[in-house]
C-alpha cells in the first residue's frame, strides 16, 4: 500500500468510527471501520508517530462504542486476538487485554 493511500485509509477511519452514533451510517461503515482498522494494522510500522497517534485515539473511541460494533460486527473466522477490533462483540475490555498481552 502506498504511503498516501495509507493516509486515506488512515483518514476514513476516524471520519467512520465518528459516525458511529449516527444511525443512518452505522450499519453500513462496520465492515469498512474493521476492515480499514486491518489495512494499517498490516502496515503499523511504515507509520509515523504522528499516525500511530492518531489511530490509537481512534482506538479509543472505537472502543467505547463496541456495543454499537456488535450489532454489525460481521463474523469472520478471525482467531488472531492481537486484532481486538474484530472481537469488540466481548466489550470495551477486549482491547486493553490485547495491550497487556
Amino acid at each position: 500500500m502506498e504511503d498516501v493511500m495509507l493516509a486515506e485509509t488512515i483518514d476514513q477511519y476516524e471520519h467512520l468510527v465518528h459516525l458511529l452514533e449516527d444511525d443512518e451510517y452505522y450499519d453500513a461503515s462496520v465492515p469498512v471501520i474493521l476492515a480499514d482498522r486491518e489495512a494499517i494494522e498490516d502496515y503499523w510500522s511504515r507509520l509515523t508517530a504522528e499516525q500511530r497517534a492518531r489511530v490509537e485515539a481512534v482506538d479509543a473511541l472505537l472502543a467505547q462504542k463496541h456495543k454499537i460494533v456488535a450489532q454489525m460486527l460481521p463474523h469472520p473466522r478471525h482467531t488472531d486476538r492481537r486484532r481486538w477490533w474484530w472481537f469488540l462483540n466481548e466489550g470495551p475490555d477486549v482491547r486493553k487485554r490485547r495491550e497487556a498481552a
